[in-house]
């Protein structure tokens, strides 16, 4: 046997006398999204040009000490005719924040996209962040758009934010959510698909 296998050997032996005979483990904590339970909808009034339907939530993620932030959404003009310019501006800004401290945040114009795609789906994520505080995490954020000829500055959509995830008594980390979330919904992408490339529409840090 090498000396790093009887270095494991030795470890192993000492693991086990501390536990009585038992290997034991930490309790696991499993890397996962904590969604908005339903989807916020807004069906944007265009001058001159079918409406366009926008669906949005937010998201957090956490695995131990990383998190990160997001924002799902997606748009339809019902009609599957593009018809020209619809928005001036159409950013869509995701935040990572904690009791509502602001951690991280992703601003994602999709101005060009809403314009040329007459429908599609995409997500604004942050960077992530490491953390060894516990509880009080959640994703929020808004949609500031301008719409195109009507003659009016922008405005601000303001999202709901996620439930929270927190650490339970056992070391697990579960969402707060005080009903059940409902099946998932089968227009939730959480990664866009290789048919929805937004080469003209990058995300920008803000």
């Amino acid at each position: 046997m090498s000396r790093f296998g009887v270095r494991l050997a030795s470890l192993a032996l000492a693991a086990t006398a501390a536990t009585g005979g038992l290997l034991v483990a930490s309790p696991a904590q499993a890397a996962s999204w904590t969604c908005d339970a339903s989807w916020q909808t807004k069906s944007f009034d265009l001058p001159n040009k079918p409406d366009v339907t926008v669906r949005a939530r937010a998201c957090v993620y956490k695995d131990g000490n990383t998190r990160r932030a997001r924002i799902q959404f997606s748009w339809d003009t019902n009609t599957g005719v593009s018809v020209g310019k619809r928005f001036d501006k159409f950013v869509v800004q995701a935040r990572l924040e904690r009791y509502d401290a602001v951690f991280r945040h992703m601003n994602c114009d999709y101005t060009e996209a809403l314009n040329y795609y007459v429908s599609g789906s995409d997500t604004c994520t942050t960077g992530y962040m490491t953390s060894t505080a516990q509880n009080g995490w959640t994703s929020d954020g808004k949609i500031v758009y301008n719409i195109d000829g009507d003659g009016k500055d922008d405005f601000t959509w303001n999202l709901h934010g996620s439930n929270q995830v927190k650490v339970l008594p056992d070391g697990t980390e579960a969402a707060d959510e005080p009903v059940q979330a409902p099946a998932p919904d089968p227009a939730d992408t959480p990664e866009p698909g290789p048919e929805l490339r937004y080469e003209n529409a990058p995300a920008t840090n803000g």
